[in-house]
């Protein structure tokens, strides 16, 4: 509590308000807040000096909510700091100094922010959050460690996705013609800034990166497997984004169809097209996971399982919500008892709606197909003979004689031999090791 408390009133009532405003009064959250600062410390200093250790139960709870949770409030706390403190920094030294972009309101004209104390304040935040990010380094609560990281993984990866979208925007409205202010692009107030966003995702994207490659290397995911999760999830918001700008051309070619109220503008395009180009790397992604999937399905099944259950039920979602939307506005309009703008929610459901269809055409068969709604999915069981090693790709409940594929030899030795020289993991080499046991009972 005193680490949610203390960070963000320095941070955000101290120095943020003396780095824009330096003439009010910060005495009443700094006297907060350095207390409660120092009051941390003291209680850290403590726990070092008597050795108290989180063994089970309760205090191993407390200890794991302690850190992942803070470390959750601290990146929102980044997230706050970096989208507003940037863009002050940059005005300030690249724009506002030289008279390209007016703060002014009126007859008052607030003061230049202080550059020095907006990189102090950003520091601030971004030191808590990797420091909480290096007290869980050695954690081996391997499922809770690998949950968080990956779903902050996909945070960064999000702001990294808004800001290429927000960029070919830009791109886009410049060679429609409409090209938007500077100040709409740079401004403190600025709608269409990408700089910010995406520096933000490329920061916490890269520092997830590195703690989940530490995972890795203290075994508690395999490194093959970890490239393939953290594919499928930039797969996954690829696509989200790319079906979002599809839905949007089918919205604006509908409006166009039937102009109700008015047909869409140059930057309704333009924020469809973006959405389109920034999502379209799950493409090639999408093929790269189904790829590895068939060559090492040890490995590739359970992301290349995740991505397409992901985008199917998200097709199922959207066919329903969309033509549900569709109908029910469509329905009242014809009983004589319209909804406000019927024909434009009828449109939106309708391009959700075709959107979901699409996807559940192409990803409900390859589900059906490989089986991926079973509860019991196909695993790779090795079969040794002096000669031949086979692969029986069945169910486990079900070993199934006829599914033997043959491959290049490998026996108990080759096995241990690769987990020696790094190329296989523990649970791997144990899993093949069993299924040949049982092959051979």
């Amino acid at each position: 509590f005193g680490i949610a408390l203390a960070v963000p009133t320095l941070g955000f009532l101290v120095l943020d308000t003396l780095a824009s405003s330096p003439g009010q009064n910060v005495v009443i959250s700094a006297a907060f807040a350095l207390p409660t600062l120092a009051l941390v410390v003291s209680l850290a200093l403590e726990r070092r000096r008597i050795r108290i250790q989180a063994g089970v139960g309760a205090a191993l709870v407390f200890q794991r909510l302690h850190f992942y949770g803070i470390q959750i409030l601290l990146l929102i706390f980044v997230t706050i700091s970096w989208q507003t403190t940037l863009r002050s920094l940059v005005d300030t030294l690249f724009f506002a100094s030289k008279g390209f972009l007016t703060f002014c309101s009126g007859d008052y004209c607030p003061p230049a922010a202080n550059p020095i104390l907006l990189i102090i304040i950003i520091l601030w935040f971004v030191s808590f959050w990797l420091g909480y990010g290096w007290l869980v380094r050695k954690d081996t609560s391997a499922l809770l460690r690998l949950i968080l990281h990956c779903l902050s993984l996909a945070y960064g990866i999000g702001f990294v996705l808004y800001g290429i979208y927000q960029a070919f925007q830009v791109l886009f409205l410049f060679l429609f013609g409409a090209a938007p202010a500077l100040s709409d692009v740079v401004g403190s107030d600025a709608s269409h800034d990408f700089f910010s966003p995406l520096t933000l995702g490329i920061l916490i994207t890269g520092v997830y990166y590195a703690w989940l490659r530490m995972a890795a290397r203290q075994g508690l995911i395999d490194r093959r497997v970890l490239i393939l999760t953290e594919s499928a999830i930039v797969a996954i918001l690829s696509a989200a984004t790319f079906c979002w700008g599809a839905g949007s051309i089918i919205y604006n070619a509908l409006q166009t169809w039937v102009p109700v109220p008015a047909a869409p503008v140059v930057s309704d395009w333009a924020v469809a097209l973006a959405l389109l180009v920034a999502g379209m790397g799950y493409i090639p992604l999408s093929l790269y996971l189904r790829r590895r999937n068939s060559r090492e399905p040890a490995t590739g099944a359970s992301p290349h399982r995740g991505f397409v259950l992901a985008l199917c039920g998200g097709g199922i979602l959207a066919l329903a919500i969309g033509i549900a939307v569709a109908l029910y506005a469509g329905v009242t309009a014809l009983f004589g008892s319209p909804v406000a703008n019927w024909q434009q929610v009828a449109h939106s459901g309708l391009a959700a709606g075709i959107v979901g269809a699409i996807l559940v055409a192409i990803y409900l068969p390859v589900a059906l197909r490989e089986h991926l709604f079973s509860s019991t999915p196909k695993q790779v069981m090795p079969v040794a003979s002096e000669d031949t090693k086979v692969d029986v790709s069945v169910p486990l409940s079900t070993p199934d004689v006829a599914a033997i594929v043959l491959v290049p030899s490998v026996t108990l030795e080759a096995i241990l031999d690769e987990l020696l020289a790094g190329k296989i993991a523990r649970d791997e080499a144990a899993t093949r090791i069993r299924a040949l046991s049982d092959i051979f009972k």
